[in-house]
Parts: structure tokens; sequence; C-alpha cells
């Protein structure tokens, strides 16, 4: 397009000869018609055959080439036309026929600029429009990908949970969380490996690959050698800053030792991704992750991976207990994180997925400004939801319950998480919220949000309802939907709802579950208000209502 463009709007760069040689042999056709009329009796003034030469001369040729056939036109008028003679009449006659030819060569200039400058403004619109179309395609792209990382963020959380509260031993845990890591990494190999702080060494755990949670490798650089990690600069980054780690090219990165860079060259690696595990801020191994040849990592891929590296110290942490307390305590612990985590990060990706959903759909549309909100909030949930992630590690309170009251930290986490779907949420709080113990509003706000999670998952509802009931007989939370329903088999549910029972058992509650296929569902939480505070419940405030 451009080449065209160029040979079409730039006559001058012909060579000087042709562009010449046209206003010659135009001014001389102009010339022969002229004694062909004239042969023939035919009336056909020369002028005007030769203001079509020089107009055809400027068009093709350039100013410069027309404004010499104008003066060629000239001299064949006063040689050739008529016998030369000297003459007012004669004189005036030429002088008129000049100043046709400048007429036509200013005009003929002036729409052939204008030609130029409408084909370079179409031109420049099709690179803009194909720029536009590019930017969208690859946005399409980076969006199908994100989704593709989330619902694998999902499939990996849940994949934990199940191993989580199925293996009998915290160890099977870890190496089948590594494995399904590397799978979904489509790693060669990852290892974890721990500190041995008396003496200063990193020692290797676990070496696992995609297929098998238990792999050998005796001639690895830490295997043979502990303390080799001093002379890695990339374990030593990590280490000292705590922080994630990229190698993109063993063979060229110089924080690659040369003995690590030749075992990993043996090994067909040629990429690297390692993050710490953490506890209590302080680094206490490294999980790595090694590649062949693949695209560069996207920080979804580094952020799962630094999350399923928190889950698996936790594991390793739960393995400590064990050598310490009962098996009854770990189970319990087990169940604790079981369901914090499936309270925080698998709810929150189950948000993400839908703001995602909602994004790439937007973008078919071609609606970007829609697309990119959701994508904002998607990004948003995600970060809520790490944050969520690393406080329950720490076994820290929500972060919604640090900054508002139950109910305020309920209504905010079920608007953030349907913004911009087709879910209608309405809320309803009746009469004065009691002073609830810390333990009680975590369990509430958890279970509003495994039955928000629910419906979004499954009930393909078009309506929800949470509504707040305070008395003084107790307290009761009432989570409602018009979707599809489902039948609650022998088994009590899934682990969201084995989840719900149990924290309402801790509360001394009741849990009440109304539904059916095509009939909606319907939570009911119960619970009895704290012997000390309930006489600060004699006097009832007025319904307040929110849409």
């Amino acid at each position: 397009m451009k080449s065209r463009l160029k040979r079409r709007g730039r006559p001058s760069a012909l060579p000087a000869y042709l562009r010449y040689g046209i206003a010659i042999l135009s001014v001389a056709a102009a010339f022969a018609l002229k004694l062909f009329c004239q042969h023939a009796n035919l009336p056909f003034p020369f002028t005007t055959a030769a203001m079509f030469a020089v107009a055809f001369t400027v068009w093709y040729a350039g100013i410069r080439a027309g404004l010499f056939g104008a003066a060629v036109s000239a001299l064949a008028l006063w040689f050739f036309v008529e016998p030369p003679s000297v003459s007012t009449d004669r004189i005036l006659w030429l002088t008129n026929h000049s100043v046709a030819m400048l007429l036509v060569v200013w005009i003929t200039a002036a729409l052939r600029r204008a030609e130029l400058l409408l084909e370079r403004a179409r031109h420049g619109l099709e690179v803009k429009v194909q720029e536009r179309t590019a930017e969208l395609r690859q946005a399409n792209k980076e969006l199908k990908a994100s989704e593709q990382v989330a619902r694998g963020q999902v499939e990996a959380l849940a994949f934990s949970l199940d191993v989580l509260t199925t293996s009998p031993a915290p160890n099977e845990f870890v190496g089948q969380m590594l494995s399904m890591l590397c799978r979904l990494l489509g790693g060669q190999i990852a290892t974890l490996a721990l500190f041995d702080e008396a003496r200063e060494l990193l020692v290797p755990r676990f070496v696992v690959d995609s297929e098998n949670p238990a792999v050998k490798e005796p001639e690895h650089p830490l295997a043979r050698d502990p303390s080799s990690w001093r002379q890695n600069r990339i374990l030593q980054e990590l280490v000292f800053t705590g922080s994630p780690v990229v190698c993109e090219d063993i063979e060229t990165d110089p924080r690659i030792s040369p003995g690590w860079a030749e075992y990993f060259r043996g090994q067909g690696t040629k990429k690297l991704l390692a993050v710490p595990t953490l506890i209590g801020g302080e680094v206490k191994g490294v999980l790595g992750v090694r590649h062949g040849a693949r695209v560069p990592y996207r920080p979804e891929e580094t952020e799962l991976t630094q999350a399923l590296a928190h889950q698996v110290m936790v594991a390793l942490r739960l393995t400590e207990l064990g050598e310490q307390s009962q098996k009854a305590a770990i189970l319990e612990e087990r169940n604790r994180m079981a369901r914090d985590v499936h309270d925080t990060l698998a709810q929150g990706f189950t948000g993400v997925i839908l703001q995602l959903e909602a994004a790439q759909d937007a973008t078919s549309c071609d609606q970007q400004e829609e697309a990119n909100e959701h994508l904002e909030r998607a990004a948003g949930l995600a970060r809520q939801s790490l944050v969520e992630a690393r406080r329950s590690v720490h076994a820290l309170r929500p972060d919604a319950l640090e900054r508002d009251q139950l109910w305020d930290a309920l209504q905010g986490i079920i608007k953030r998480t349907t913004a911009g779907t087709a879910l209608h949420t309405a809320f309803e709080l009746r009469g004065e919220l009691p002073d609830l113990p810390p333990i009680w509003q975590e369990n509430l706000l958890h279970i509003g949000q495994e039955a928000l999670s629910n419906t979004l998952k499954y009930a393909r509802a078009q309506n929800f309802r949470a509504c707040l009931s305070c008395n003084d007989d107790g307290v009761r939370l009432e989570l409602s939907d018009d979707g599809a329903g489902f039948e609650i088999t022998d088994g009590h549910g899934g682990l969201g709802l084995t989840g719900m029972r149990e924290r309402v058992q801790q509360m001394d509650g009741d849990l009440q579950i109304t539904t059916g296929p095509g009939e909606g569902t319907n939570v009911v939480v119960i619970l009895p208000v704290p012997a000390k505070k309930q006489s600060s419940l004699s006097s009832r405030g007025a319904v307040r209502l929110s849409l």
C-alpha cells in the first residue's frame, strides 16, 4: 500500500527525460490534432488542445514538466500555428494563451494535490483501522489467556482442597500439589528445597514431574552440595528479597553459575521460575519449576505458583504440628484451612472468571470500554483474593471485617463480585445488629460468600437476596436465590455445604437449607444471642432496605 501510494503520489520521482518527454509529446499531439482539424476545415483552437496537453502533463509528470509544456505550446503557437509576425493582436493572443496555460497548470496541480491528500488520508485511516483491529485481536488473545490461567487457578485450588481433605499425610499432599503445578504450567520438573537454618544449607525435599510425585535427581547441584546455593545468584536474590525470580534464558542469564548452567543444559532446561516459601515473612525454602522452550512467563502464572507455594508451606507446617500434637488437632487444622481457602481464593476466582467472561463477551461485541471495566473488576477481585489468601495463611481475620462491620462487609463482597453481571442483588437489615464475637462475624461472612458462590457457579439465577434479622431471640441470616436449585444427597453435599455446617456448629446455631430442582435455594442460619449482650437488644431498630 505504501509503495503504491508513493508511486502514485510522486510523479517527480520519474526520470527527468521521461517527464519532459511527456510534456513534448503531449504538446506535439495537440499540435497534430490542430493540423488535422485545419486540414479537415474544422474549427478547433490550438489553445484548447494545448490546455488538455498541459493538464495531462501536470497530472502525470509534475508541475515543472507542465510549465515546460506550456512554454513549448507557446513557441508552437508563435512559430507554427500562424506565420510569425510582430503585432499588437498577435502579442495579445500569445499573452492570453500563456495565461490560460498557467491557469491550467495551477488548477491541475491543485486538483492533483487534493487527490494525493485524499489518498494519504484514506491510507492513514486504513492503517489506523488495521492497528486498532490488531490491538483488539491482541486484547482478545490476552483475555482468553487470562481466562485460561484463571480457570487453571480454580482447578488447582479445587484439587488442593480435595487432596488436603483426603490425603492421610501432608508429604503426599505436597508431592501431588507440586505434580499438579508442574502439569498446569507445562513444566519439566518441579523442585521444593527447604533451608536447614542451623547449617545454612538448602536441602531438596521434593522433586516431581507432571506425572510422578517422586523423581530422583542425584546429580542436581543441590543434591550433591546443599551449600552450592550460595554460588547461584538467582537463589541468593530470591532468599534476600523474598520475591519470585524468573530466568527466561538459562544460557545467557549471568545469574546462573557455570556448574548449574551445565546441569540444566544436560536436562534440556531453558527457562526457570522460582518462588520463595514463606513463614512469618521469612524465607524457609524455594519452589522452582523448570521448562524447555516456551513463551515468556505470565504474571498470573507467577501468582499461581506463589499461592500454591503458600499452601505447600502450610502443608509442611502441618507435618511439624503432627509431630507435636494429636491427630485430631491436625485434622481440625486441615478442615480450617480447607474452609478458609474455599471461602477466599476459590470463591474469589469464581468472581474473577465471571468478570473475565463478561469482558470477553464485551470484546467480541467491540465494546472495549465495557470490557476494560470488567477487566478492572476482575483484577480487583484477584488482588483481594490474594490478600485474603495471605491473611488465611497467617490465620488473620478477613480484610473486609477489619474495615467494616459484618453487614457492610457482606454487602460489599456481594456487590463487588456481581458488579456488571446479570445477577440482581437485594439486601435487608431488620433490627439492630448486636456486637457479635469476631469468630461469629467471620463465619457468617464466609457462609454468605459460599451461598453467593454456589449461586454464581450453579444456579443460573436472576436474583439473589440477603436478609439479616436481629431481635431478642437471636440473629437470623437468610440467603436466597431464584435459580435452578439442587438435590441434597445423603452425603450432605460438597465441601461448601460441609463447611457451612461446621461453621454453624462452632456457633451453636442451626442451619436450614431449603432447595430442590427448579425451586431455587434458601439458606437460613439461626444463632442465639450471646448471653452478655441480650440486654442490649431490648429495643428494635427500624427496618432498612437497600437494593
